[in-house]
């Protein structure tokens, strides 16, 4: 089923990114999306200001901002708890989507981590799930920020490790395997936008 579609208008969305022309194109899809309300800065300096000026609603931001860097602003965001701001959605920008980088962003606390050179339908899909299937944030010792678990495929031996996790129940396999060719076109037709 698909997401109802989203209504940007009237939230403020902060865009950190310290180049002019990347935050320009970001800012011009946001407005695509109906946003009405987005602001841009280039340094992490400038963030922490916005935050304390205003109510910002959503936070979109470059990992590599300067000057010191969108993981740790993310880390410093979520780090007191003091902090109104401290559960504001974020989404961390990276030209670098290895595994490693997107395992940080996580660890860091963002909600999400998106590709750059960005296209407007990854934008939108990030936002949509930011906005459709929002996670609890997790409070530890070491970590504050939405759970870092995506989905759920069972616990091991039927019992999670945090004292809200209800027994999952695995369903068995049902009906034969999809065939690689159906499994390639299916993954074909989401990379196209276009139904199977």
């Amino acid at each position: 089923m698909a997401n109802p579609t989203m209504n940007l208008r009237d939230l403020a969305i902060l865009v950190a990114d310290p180049s002019s022309y990347i935050s320009m194109l970001i800012h011009s899809m946001l407005r695509g999306f109906g946003a009405n309300k987005v602001l841009e800065v280039r340094n992490s300096i400038s963030v922490f200001q916005a935050l304390m000026a205003q109510r910002i609603d959503i936070l979109i931001c470059d990992v590599q901002l300067p000057s010191h860097g969108g993981l740790a602003l993310v880390r410093a965001i979520r780090g007191r708890a003091d902090n109104e701001h401290r559960t504001i959605p974020i989404l961390l920008m990276s030209s670098d989507s290895s595994e490693a980088t997107v395992k940080r962003a996580r660890d860091s606390g963002a909600n999400m981590v998106i590709a750059k050179p960005l296209a407007p339908a990854s934008l939108y899909d990030r936002l949509s799930w930011i906005a459709f299937n929002p996670r609890k944030f997790v409070d530890t010792p070491n970590y504050f920020g939405p759970d870092r678990r995506f989905k759920i495929e069972g616990y091991p031996g039927g019992v999670g490790r945090r004292k809200g996790d209800k027994v999952v129940e695995v369903a068995e396999e049902s009906g034969p395997a999809l065939a690689q060719s159906d499994i390639d076109s299916l993954f074909s037709a989401a990379r196209t936008g276009q139904d199977s």
